[in-house]
């Protein structure tokens, strides 16, 4: 027979065998069925970019088959290592290579054969994004969102990415095979892998250190994947196909062609005896007092029956299997590979930050290390707690053991005791690797105690529960073959569960850490109770899991239901079942309702229907209203959390004859009185609508309502009240008088799926809530108390103003004054307090200068992690803890800290001054100006070059977030203003804003506080083509200076989900550095830029990422 016949019919043979396996198939169904359910979740289509693109559109078939190699890696890993391993599994390897055939034939002919299962389990993905228009036939997803199979992306995917990875992949698992003789060596190349896609994603392009390095070392391409679709337009997403870079086909090149060259060099040189001759064990040194024999006979204490003898055993076969664990070399090499990639992630994401440097606290570093670590440990633990498992299922080994006078769980009990120990080691790595960092980078903000928490507390749990969910696997399937596939397939849906959210409930989120802020300013008091019920809901249910394991694993030659066998559910199993279900239930039923009946969890199904019947029921029916003033006072009870407000209005006036109000959360006993006379409110959907009476008369309305005390955040959000202290905003504790167009839906698939019109049509001006504040102009006096102390309340005499306040109370806040200011931090942040002072004070001159107007703040607290961004109410600055709070010094960093706080200043002034509503045209007032006004302030303080570098973040910033958008990208005029046009207004407001003057921004303030929209408040500031261009579609121009000195550009409008080149000459603004501040100078397109400065649009369109500096020394 020749070569060739005989490589065909191994590679025929081997394709049977594993198609009779059953692993293919299970893993093909599996891997369909998971990504056909995936794709029905809107949620998981918006956090893959696919708001407005169909959801089987290009992009997400190519991060979806890179995304899902990390399953195909350990599947992979059995498939091609079965070839080389089933012969001598049933102890036929020496006939089988005795035969007189051709060794490479037949060895190439088996990798041919096991490459094309191998194909096959990679064919499921392409399978599933030819099945999606079921989805649209079942009726499981809105009609019409999914598109025709994209049959150029669906050939791409499978010719470049899954093919040569399984090809190239499979190659180096067949070589570590031969090498081993063992799976143990495919599945370890199998980590190695994982561990080579995170220092890719971790350190390389998390870094931004080398492209070519980063895409070489991915294994899966989802890097490189990721870079390019996250950067892509709808339109682009709809239809493109990912480049043939150099980096992508170097990364081919690297995992597909070289593999091969190595695989066909080494079967050139394998010998039949080298196949055929066992490898030699290991040599040990034994001490002398253990080689000795002993020829007396040797006596065996007889066996003890009692409880105390069989806990005894249970503890020394757990010591049994931990000793085998720790001696283990690949183990510690492991773990010292893994705490090499979290310090070097920490110093690369967190102290060499690109935004930063960042300073290495340790409740910035930890949810840091432990997102970035997360994936390859968890696929460590499954695949630890399978091998530990099955580690004496040897044949005829186990038998023995089994025959042995011991109860039936004191085995499994001891393994799952040694998979415990070794998964909460493996757990703590990210808090070990933080405190490395923290000691190198930031010694003063060394702690064991907040790293060793975090650790036992989020992140055990979460592992404990997947790797005993991995132990029932391997229980239930007493073939190895069947439970590693089942097992690792089990991990990687939980995995991408955790990347992904598709799954948001707690209770329902095994395997998934709990989800907090982390914060220096509140400190664990808010997560103890929370932290402590979730960890022991998770802990019951791995006892349970335990259990059953013990009680369902098969026990020598009588099999799992043999008779006599439901014994084995009594004893420490039942008690162990008895107790993990107490847990589960006690705990789950706290659990519930802290986080439903008290807390915040709404499900999104529950919010959308909620969104439609309000925008149904109140958005059209509103009417504008006005009111002159009033007094507003908030008690808070300490103890409790609970609030109590109390609110009276003058001068009250609406259209309708009604006054609508949007609800806090929590809201109960709500009252109200108009002219002294109680009239009935109604509510609904977390709205308030009570009647007036006289619609064309003043009234004079008061609201009393109850804050209940707050339950638990499933989102990680710190209470903002409770745990002796305050963090309390006016729009969080009180009642927004109008109708909030943020509430409205404004995702197609969404508005579809509710029944919605596609339109979205935002309220009148007048009928909308005030812009970031309660209530609109009026002349307000507000207090909050706690426990009768009167902590806050407004200044006597201040003048009309938006009703917008807050405060921060804590026994642990300090203070310190810095000029004529008061900066509250926490005690481990004594010396960024003077920093952050001595910035808030350069920008409030630089803001009081540009606008004419003066600010009113003298207090900057330090704002909790997680309760909003940077604002000004009232004479309040606050600032939030991450990241304005996380930067250093120097650097950009300290940069972008200055812009938020110019941002916040400026959109404070201007938003009071125009008496701005939230609605259409809100946008450019109260975010693209803002923003432009701390961009040129950061130019004005630290000069031109740390304005490109902070307006180059920013643009990176508007690239992901236009692309990412849960909503159609349309005109600015009617977006939401803190969607995506909070990144992209700044940047193209920057050349309009640079050449007004304050006199200019105070008469624009003036006509929109005199009812006017924003847009037709600035027809007398803005031509035409200005005005088209500031409240139409977003737009972009790439503006640089030619060899010659000549500026040279290229203009695009965003339509339909794609950037389209406008042609014409563009008038440039050169914005330079003159005296203290940023001054623009006009350009065309004939003139030279010889001085350094900025290049910008005059019309409104924010810089692409290309843009490069116009000095000429840059050039």
């Amino acid at each position: 027979m020749s070569a060739l016949r005989l490589a065909l019919r191994e590679a025929r043979a081997e394709l049977g065998a594993g198609l009779r396996s059953g692993v293919v198939g299970l893993v093909f169904v599996g891997l369909a069925a998971y990504l056909l359910m995936s794709l029905t979740n809107a949620d998981y289509v918006q956090k893959m970019g696919g708001a407005d693109i169909p959801r089987n559109a290009p992009s997400l078939v190519y991060l979806m088959s890179t995304g899902c190699m990390f399953f195909l890696f350990f599947a992979w890993a059995w498939v091609f290592a079965q070839p080389l391993l089933r012969d001598r599994q049933a102890s036929l390897h020496e006939v089988a290579l005795s035969m007189p055939v051709s060794l490479p034939a037949v060895l190439w002919g088996r990798f041919i054969g096991a490459a094309l299962v191998g194909g096959l389990l990679a064919g499921s993905l392409i399978a599933g994004f030819i099945a999606t228009p079921l989805l649209d036939w079942l009726s499981m997803v809105p009609h019409g969102s999914v598109s025709a199979p994209p049959w150029a992306a669906l050939a791409f995917a499978w010719f470049w990415l899954l093919l040569p990875a399984g090809v190239g992949i499979g190659a180096l698992y067949y070589l570590a095979t031969l090498k081993l003789r063992s799976v143990a060596g495919a599945f370890a190349l199998s980590a190695l892998l994982m561990l080579l896609w995170m220092f890719a994603v971790v350190v390389l392009k998390g870094g931004h250190i080398n492209p070519m390095l980063a895409a070489a070392l991915d294994p899966s391409l989802f890097t490189y994947a990721m870079a390019k679709v996250e950067t892509w337009t709808p339109g682009e997403k709809r239809s493109a196909l990912l480049p043939l870079t150099p980096e992508f086909l170097f990364n081919r090149f690297v995992w597909c062609v070289l593999p091969l060259v190595l695989l066909a060099l080494a079967l050139r040189k394998v010998q039949r005896e080298g196949m055929a001759i066992e490898r030699p064990p290991r040599r040990k040194r034994h001490a002398a007092s253990r080689s000795r024999t002993s020829t007396g006979a040797t006596s065996f204490p007889p066996v003890e029956i009692s409880s105390t003898g069989w806990l005894r055993a249970l503890a020394s076969e757990a010591g049994w299997q931990l000793s085998h664990i720790v001696r283990c070399r690949g183990l510690w090499i492991g773990v010292a590979i893994l705490l090499a990639m979290g310090i070097l992630g920490g110093f690369v994401h967190g102290v060499w930050h690109a935004e930063g440097p960042m300073r290495a606290r340790p409740e910035f570093l930890l949810p840091l290390l432990n997102s970035a670590m997360f994936l390859v440990v968890a696929f460590v633990v499954a695949a630890l707690a399978g091998m530990v498992w099955r580690r004496d299922h040897v044949e005829g080994f186990d038998a023995m053991l089994d025959a042995a006078p011991a109860p039936s769980w004191l085995r499994p009990f001891g393994r799952v005791i040694a998979i415990v120990v070794v998964i909460v080691g493996l757990a703590v790595l990210p808090g070990v690797a933080s405190l490395f960092v923290t000691a190198l980078a930031e010694p003063s903000a060394l702690s064991v105690t907040t790293p060793a928490l975090y650790q036992l507390l989020v992140s055990a749990p979460a592992l404990l529960e997947l790797g005993l969910l991995v132990v029932l696997v391997h229980a239930c399937w007493s073939r190895a073959a069947v439970a590693y596939p089942v097992s690792m397939l089990l991990a990687f849906f939980l995995v991408l569960n955790h990347e992904l959210g598709l799954v948001d409930y707690p209770l329902y989120e095994v395997g998934i850490p709990a989800h907090l802020h982390l914060s220096g300013m509140t400190g664990w008091a808010p997560w103890t109770g929370y932290l402590s019920a979730l960890a022991g809901y998770k802990l019951g249910l791995c006892v349970v899991l335990a259990a059953l394991a013990a009680a369902v694993v098969p026990r020598g030659a009588e099999g799992r239901f043999a008779r006599g066998s439901g014994g084995r559910f009594g004893g420490p199993v039942l008690v162990g079942i008895v107790i993990g279900l107490a847990l589960m239930v006690g705990l789950g039923w706290r659990l519930h309702g802290e986080l439903v009946a008290r807390g915040d969890y709404v499900p999104r199904d529950v919010q959308d229907r909620q969104a439609a019947e309000w925008e149904r029921r109140w958005l059209r029916s509103a009417g504008r209203y006005s009111v002159h003033g009033g007094h507003a006072a908030l008690y808070v009870e300490s103890a409790t959390g609970k609030l109590h407000g109390d609110w009276i209005l003058h001068g009250v006036t609406s259209d309708s004859g009604n006054l609508d109000a949007e609800l806090p959360a929590d809201v109960s006993g709500v009252s109200a009185t108009v002219d002294e006379r109680t009239v009935a409110v109604t509510i609904a959907d977390d709205h308030l609508r009570l009647p007036l009476g006289d619609a064309s008369g003043t009234h004079t309305v008061r609201l009393r309502w109850e804050l209940r005390a707050p339950g638990w955040s499933a989102e990680g959000v710190p209470a903002w009240r409770g745990h002796d202290a305050l963090w309390i905003r006016a729009t969080s504790a009180m009642p927004r008088l109008g109708v909030d167009p943020s509430r409205i839906a404004r995702s197609p698939l969404v508005r579809k799926a509710q029944g919605l019109p596609p339109e979205v049509i935002l309220p009148a001006v007048g009928a909308s809530v005030a812009y970031d504040a309660v209530a609109p102009v009026g002349e307000w006096e507000w207090s909050v108390r706690v426990d009768d102390e009167l902590v806050a309340s407004s200044v006597a005499g201040a003048p009309p103003r938006p009703l917008a306040f807050a405060t921060g109370y804590s026994p642990t806040v300090r203070n310190l004054a810095v000029a004529d200011m008061r900066v509250r931090h926490d005690a481990t942040r004594d010396h960024d307090a003077a920093e952050v002072g001595d910035d808030v004070s350069v920008m409030r001159r630089c803001v009081a200068r540009r606008l004419g107007m003066t600010t009113g703040v003298h207090t900057v607290i330090e704002w909790p992690h997680g309760l909003g961004g940077a604002s000004v109410d009232g004479s309040r600055l606050l600032l939030p803890e991450s990241p304005d709070w996380d930067v250093s010094a120097t650097g950009v960093g300290r940069a972008l800290r200055r812009a938020d706080i110019a941002q916040a200043l400026a959109r404070g002034l201007l938003v009071d001054a125009a008496a701005l509503r939230d609605g259409q045209g809100a946008a450019w007032w109260g975010e693209a100006v803002p923003g432009a006004i701390g961009l040129l302030c950061v130019g004005d303080a630290d000069g031109v070059a740390v304005m490109r570098q902070v307006m180059a973040l920013r643009a990176d910033q508007v690239v992901r977030a236009l692309a990412a958008s849960a909503a159609p990208v349309g005109d600015l005029a009617q977006a939401d203003a803190k969607g995506w046009a909070t990144t992209y207004g700044p940047l193209a407001a920057l050349g309009w804003t640079s050449r007004r003057s304050p006199e200019a921004f105070a008469a624009a303030a003036a006509r929109i506080a005199a009812g006017q929209p924003v847009e037709t408040a600035m027809g007398d500031a803005m031509s035409e083509a200005e005005r088209v261009a500031a409240f139409g579609p977003p737009r972009a121009s790439d503006l640089a200076s030619s060899p010659d000195g000549h500026v040279t550009g290229q203009r695009w409008i965003w339509r339909q989900g794609a950037w389209v080149a406008q042609p014409g000459d563009i008038d440039a603004l050169l914005l330079v550095h003159e005296g203290a501040s940023i001054v623009p100078k006009s350009i065309s397109a004939a003139d030279r830029a010889d001085t350094d400065g900025v290049l910008v649009d005059a019309l409104p369109s924010y810089p692409r990422p290309s843009q490069r500096a116009s000095s000429p020394a840059a050039r």
